[in-house]
């Protein structure tokens, strides 16, 4: 299963932010997108996800035009995590977490199997109870992780179910530490089949953890590739127009 941008282009009051875009992930596969402010690349997240639809080209999911699936359809096959988001008043932490079962037609108590495990994978199973707005910034960070978790989870991993889990700076709100535990789940999930999809700064943390990465400038595609033959020094100085000792300091883990 594979999630694609093809020829894409998306212009907004007459400004083209991305140009003749080619993005291909693939479902078992840890993808990133990097580059620097504006580049692009939140909106080719939002595009691969079917929030937005393209100026012109295609976005392709399991071969098939994002646009051709419903809502619903959509919800079975792929999570987001977007970069900001407003969850409501007084919700508590496990009712957050189980909305990501909401386009299921399954029992109760699987639901609760899903979001208890979902919970359990990101620490977090000792929050369950608590009010969403309580917690910190790092550990609604990880709620909503959980959350997306709990949309792409299935019964039984030996079926072969294909989804995708979209992320937009997943780290950027955490520590170190934290961090560092966000990328090692998002690692495993891929290795069990889940397609990641990832905005990020963290450039040393896509060299470490990714499969492939995609270097966006000026709403183009500049390079592709793995994140070790891709992300050096020389390109990230160009790219992200920094001196060679900075871009040194990015890449080194």
């Amino acid at each position: 299963m594979s999630l694609c941008l093809e020829e894409v282009n998306y212009t907004v009051d007459r400004k083209r932010l991305l140009k003749d875009l080619n993005i291909r992930c693939e479902a078992g596969a840890l993808s990133a997108i990097v580059g620097p402010n504006g580049a692009g690349k939140s909106t080719a997240l939002k595009l691969m996800s079917g929030d937005l639809a393209p100026t012109s080209g295609t976005t392709l999911l399991n071969r098939a035009e994002v646009s051709s699936y419903s809502a619903r359809e959509l919800a079975l096959l792929r999570a987001v995590m977007p970069q900001q988001t407003s969850p409501a008043f007084g919700l508590k932490v496990w009712e957050m977490v189980q909305l990501g079962r909401a386009p299921f037609a399954e029992s109760q108590l699987l639901t609760l199997e899903h979001v208890e495990k979902s919970l359990r994978t990101v620490d977090a199973l000792h929050l369950a109870d608590r009010e969403l707005m309580t917690l910190s910034g790092g550990e609604r960070q990880r709620i909503l992780l959980a959350k997306a978790l709990a949309q792409v989870s299935v019964e039984d991993a030996s079926v072969g179910e294909k989804k995708f889990l979209l992320l937009d700076e997943p780290t950027a709100s955490l520590d170190l530490k934290q961090a560092r535990t966000v990328m090692k789940i998002l690692r495993a999930a891929a290795d069990s089949g889940i397609g990641i999809v990832l905005v990020i700064h963290d450039i040393a943390s896509v060299r470490r953890y990714g499969d492939t990465v995609f270097l966006l400038k000026d709403g183009g595609l500049a390079h592709a590739g793995k994140p070790k033959t891709v992300l050096t020094g020389e390109r990230i100085a160009v790219s992200f127009d920094v001196d060679s000792e900075t871009a040194e300091d990015s890449v080194s883990i």
